[in-house]
């Protein structure tokens, strides 16, 4: 008796369903990466070949760098969405793009300031690297991150990105400048403080919290 070959099914093609908190995750990235673009916007209007042009450009890649990086992130575990987590974030993210290149500053202040910048966007990035696809900006728990920058602050992406903005506003100080980069810091120490709360359910970070002690700025805050 000759045996019967039965052909082999293809496989079916599954269709990825779209779900809402796909669409919310979606929603969240392209509203992330917009912020970082429009805060490239002040910069962007006076690029030149000198210490004022390097100062727009490190602003810039800074800014586009984040911008590109918001659509690699995980689904969060939990995260917390709500009017308040909206509005410190918000303050945070957008007051600094409301600074204006007006006249470069002089001297060390304008060295001083490209220093800052400089040292801003390398620990922002640096901070990126170890944290991976878990990065965030609205509270929620992607994964508890503690190795690299993280051994010294809870929040090393915020410290670099207050620094890159404070040497901004150094590189051209102004009334205008400074006033934004003041009410940055009580939204960003807000917004640390609401991810804290929505953090500390975890276990894990309870443990992280006890190991490093300052939140934003060693030895500081």
């Amino acid at each position: 008796m000759e045996a019967v070959v039965v052909p082999a099914t293809a496989p079916v093609a599954t269709i990825p369903r779209v779900t809402f908190a796909g669409l919310r995750q979606a929603l969240g990235d392209c509203v992330l990466a917009v912020s970082f673009l429009l805060a490239m916007l002040p910069a962007a209007r006076a690029l030149a070949f000198t210490l004022a042009g390097a100062a727009n450009t490190v602003w810039l890649v800074g800014a586009a760098i984040m911008a590109v990086m918001s659509f690699a992130r995980f689904a969060p575990r939990t995260s917390a969405v709500n009017w308040r987590t909206l509005a410190a974030t918000g303050g945070m993210l957008i007051l600094p793009g409301f600074m204006r290149p007006t006249a470069m500053s002089a001297g060390a202040l304008a060295t001083t300031g490209l220093i800052f910048e400089l040292f801003g966007v390398v620990l922002t990035q640096v901070a990126r690297v170890y944290m991976g696809r878990s990065f965030g900006i609205l509270p929620a728990n992607r994964g508890i991150v503690s190795k690299g920058p993280f051994r010294s602050v809870r929040h090393p992406i915020y410290f670099g990105w207050l620094i890159l903005s404070l040497g901004y506003a150094m590189s051209f100080a102004s009334e205008r400048n400074i006033f934004l980069i003041a009410m940055t810091l009580p939204f960003m120490v807000w917004r640390i403080g609401l991810e804290e709360v929505h953090l500390s359910a975890d276990p894990e970070y309870l443990q992280y919290m006890k190991q490093v002690r300052y939140r934003l700025w060693p030895g500081v805050l």
